[in-house]
């Protein structure tokens, strides 16, 4: 016997995500309000998506209806795990007709691969909306590692443990198995149990969006950030490429295997300080983009301002348009105004409201600007 689980995955979030935290209370509370009560069958008969009579209302309303506790429990954890992060990156009121809309696609999908006894039964469940958010996951996160836990119970033994997995490929398989499964049922006169069709036009759908969402928004940032570029060089300087003696190549090799291997075995700490010591003599330490991020988070909290401003300009130098650039930005107009260098901090936050306006720091950085202006009006 073998079983998994996903349990979290890579990213965390910017911003508290109340619409997914909402959708899933909704769920939860329309379960437990109706689904023990003894006419729950007449409510999933007069509420649920039934192919055969088609009615917006019905479309709207089924995806808030579940067939089981555990049917319940799945589809919000998955909901759960993925769709903060849909939040986070396009916003509050955009992720929720994002996801309305995902579910009524997927509802006309399974609308149009439904037969036989299918097109007579109600459809319900949240699963083609979040199929939605899991199609979007993929595209906008691909290579966030998703950990699952498994339990398996072999040879009169008990196995358990997590293990890692690229979102690109898990994603992949499960949508895979849901093609299949919607196939197989094309030409069958009995039902499934399981909307396929649903999770499938769901999945597109998230997967569109997406994917023109991220062309735009691309387009947009990148533009942004190239008109402001000479201004960004300002602040942290311009990328200087110059050989290296053998001798520095050696020892740059040298600082990489030891920092690689002290976030092989979870001590960032003593990696951050590492990083922020060679960061200042070597611009091209070859470290991942979130531990370079992350370094400087933790040489700030650690009170290390020189390292992190050191980490931070080479961070933004190298990555101007990662999503974490903004933030790196920011933090660094925040060390320098602690340092007293309030026109290196004044140029950051400026860099952030001019060339970052897709940000949601932009208000939080004209703030900080505000806030210098009232503190040193003569400045």
């Amino acid at each position: 016997m073998f079983f998994f689980w996903p349990i979290h995955d890579e990213f965390g979030v910017k911003r508290v995500p109340f619409i997914n935290y909402t959708i899933i209370f909704v769920n939860v509370i329309v379960y437990f309000l109706f689904g023990f009560s003894g006419n729950y069958e007449q409510i999933v008969e007069t509420f649920g998506f039934i192919p055969s009579r088609f009615s917006w209302l019905t479309i709207f309303t089924s995806m808030f209806l579940h067939g089981s506790f555990m049917h319940l429990i799945g589809n919000m954890w998955f909901l759960y795990l993925m769709g903060d992060n849909i939040e986070d990156r396009w916003g509050h009121l955009q992720y929720l007709f994002f996801y309305l809309f995902s579910g009524v696609i997927a509802a006309l999908f399974y609308k149009i691969f439904s037969t036989g006894k299918a097109l007579e039964i109600p459809s319900i469940g949240a699963s083609g909306a979040i199929s939605g958010v899991v199609g979007a996951y993929m595209i906008l996160f691909p290579k966030s590692r998703i950990t699952f836990w498994y339990y398996m119970f072999a040879f009169f033994r008990i196995f358990s443990g997590t293990f890692d997995i690229f979102a690109w490929f898990w994603i992949s398989l499960w949508f895979f198995q849901q093609i299949v499964g919607m196939l197989m049922n094309i030409n069958s006169t009995e039902s499934a149990g399981i909307a396929f069709g649903a999770h499938v036009g769901g999945f597109l759908a998230g997967m569109g969006i997406a994917l023109i969402v991220k062309l735009i928004q691309r387009a947009r940032y990148i533009s942004s950030v190239n008109i402001g570029r000479n201004a960004l060089y300002d602040i942290i300087g311009s990328p200087v490429t110059k050989p290296m003696s053998f001798e520095d190549q050696i020892e740059l090799f040298n600082i990489e295997k030891q920092i690689k291997q002290l976030i092989k075995d979870g001590n960032f700490k003593d990696a951050a300080v590492l990083y922020g010591d060679a960061v200042r003599k070597f611009s091209d330490l070859d470290i991942k983009e979130p531990f370079q991020f992350r370094f400087a988070e933790i040489l700030q909290e650690q009170g290390l301002s020189d390292e992190a401003i050191a980490a931070y300009k080479s961070f933004i130098r190298k990555n101007p348009f990662s999503r974490f650039a903004d933030n790196a930005l920011y933090n660094l107009g925040r060390l320098y105004l602690n340092k007293g260098e309030k026109e290196k901090a004044k140029n950051c936050f400026r860099q952030i409201t001019v060339f970052y306006p897709y940000s949601e720091l932009n208000n939080v950085a004209r703030y900080a600007l505000s806030d210098i202006k009232e503190k040193y009006p003569d400045f």
